[in-house]
């Protein structure tokens, strides 16, 4: 466990600034080798980056303002998710009556989806029990503004197995209705409420396993707060195990049975790195072995090795992979 002083240093840290990502060439993974790849976030963590650990490379990326709330697409899923990369955070109105939501009644309980990936605990909840309107705080931009409000109301349609949105401003300005068809290729179908539109963000659900991103993480005494890691396609049964007593080289395939592996999508996380404020920058903790069974139920060991680029930017995860 990390101590809160280290935690206080961290999420002060995390704060960025801005740069453009350059894709790695893919690189052909061979069991039994040893690759090291780089993906680049840019220094403000501007780039979400979706990462398959068999082929050994981005599948696809996109910045992290391209997108504001998801909607669960497999069949029979209601559950609707905010863009946690931005610090987006949701609050039960309390009222079903649309027009009656104008302002904030400062009296809100504001919610951040479990950074676990958890379902059941999303900021907006089960929002079929009560059908009631939820303000959306969409959180800030790459340079730290805030984006602004929104009021909500989903619709879950059964019969057909999609969604009705309506979104507004709070004082009923740019009010609209969006049909949200499913397409059982993906996870979650993204929604930009810039653009009023459908945005295609995540890759089909196969064909990841690594999500580099800043996103929430909740700390106890303090709350949510943004810091840089790593997300799990929990959602495809990608699981991860910790280690730091083998060195790199000794694990195999022949004891990941001995590993205690989770399902939770923030396993791999973000404190494989930390902050040092007399060398005023990030350090890489080479000693955190990850374990990870991919979408297709094979195992890879991973391990960090840097956090900087040729140019000495930050937000440049560099690491170690092989397969097992």
């Amino acid at each position: 466990m990390k101590t809160n002083q280290k935690i206080v240093v961290l999420i002060f840290a995390s704060l960025a600034m801005m740069s453009c990502l350059k894709e790695e060439i893919p690189i052909q993974l061979e069991q039994g080798t040893v690759q090291i790849n780089q993906v680049e976030m840019g220094p403000d963590y501007e780039h979400q980056i979706y990462f398959n650990l068999e082929n050994n490379e981005i599948v696809s990326q996109n910045l992290r303002t391209d997108w504001d709330i998801a909607f669960e697409a497999k069949s029979g899923g209601w559950h609707v998710i905010l863009n946690s990369s931005l610090g987006g955070k949701a609050a039960n109105s309390g009222t079903s009556d649309f027009n009656d939501v104008v302002s904030l009644s400062g009296n809100e309980v504001w919610r951040v989806d479990d950074p676990t990936g958890n379902l059941d605990s999303t900021a907006i909840g089960n929002y079929t029990a009560t059908n009631n309107v939820y303000i959306v705080d969409r959180g800030y931009n790459i340079s730290g503004g805030a984006i602004g409000l929104k009021k909500i109301k989903i619709d879950y349609l059964s019969s057909s197995d999609s969604y009705q949105f309506r979104c507004a401003s709070l004082d009923g300005t740019n009010d609209f209705t969006q049909l949200i068809e499913k397409d059982t290729n993906y996870n979650f179908i993204a929604f930009s409420l810039t653009t009023n539109g459908l945005v295609d963000i995540e890759p089909l659900k196969y064909n990841w396993d690594l999500l580099f991103t800043k996103y929430l993480e909740i700390f106890p005494g303090v709350g949510p707060y943004g810091l840089t890691g790593v997300l799990t396609n929990t959602f495809q049964l990608v699981e991860v195990a910790t280690d730091t007593l083998l060195e790199f080289d000794s694990i195999s395939l022949d004891i990941v049975e001995q590993f205690d592996f989770s399902n939770h999508m923030n396993a791999i996380g973000w404190d494989w790195k930390s902050y040092d404020f007399s060398s005023g920058g990030f350090s890489v903790d080479s000693d955190i072995n990850f374990v990870i069974k991919n979408t297709n139920g094979m195992y890879y060991k991973l391990r960090f090795i840097d956090f900087y680029n040729d140019l000495g930017e930050k937000g440049a995860p560099k690491f170690e992979l092989q397969k097992l």
